[in-house]
């Protein structure tokens, strides 16, 4: 059984005969076990200890003004029984498109440039 295996069965609480088989030759182990053991007794001897009570005050909260009410009620009511502005215009159909005319294409840009090797030509055609 390998480290891992019995790591992952010690976890688990599974104490099984391959588990201590291992535990007797893996001295890592053996203390992974024993330092498993001891956490399970604390947090057993934890289960039983009485926490102390905590008293917490926590702030008064305001209470809403009446006044506060009677002006959100008012606004609402306002606000309802005003004019509505109209919907807005629907915006021009667009213009026709021009008809279609032919341009003659002009004949492309063509630039050379030489480099400092005389053997390398960049050539540029642009159209």
């Amino acid at each position: 059984m390998k480290c891992e295996d019995c790591e992952l069965l010690l976890a688990q609480g599974e104490a099984a005969a391959a588990v201590e088989e291992h535990l007797s030759a893996c001295a890592g182990c053996r203390a992974i076990a024993e330092e498993l053991r001891a956490n399970a007794a604390v947090l057993e001897a934890l289960r039983d200890e009485e926490l102390p009570r905590i008293e917490v005050k926590l702030p008064r909260t305001r209470s809403v003004y009446p006044w506060a009410v009677a002006a959100a009620a008012a606004a609402l009511v306002i606000g309802s029984l005003l004019p509505r502005p109209a919907p807005p215009m629907p915006p021009p159909p667009p213009p026709e498109p021009p008809a279609a005319t032919t341009v003659p294409r002009a004949q492309p840009l063509k630039i050379k440039m030489l480099t400092p090797d005389p053997e390398v030509v960049i050539y540029w055609i642009v159209d």
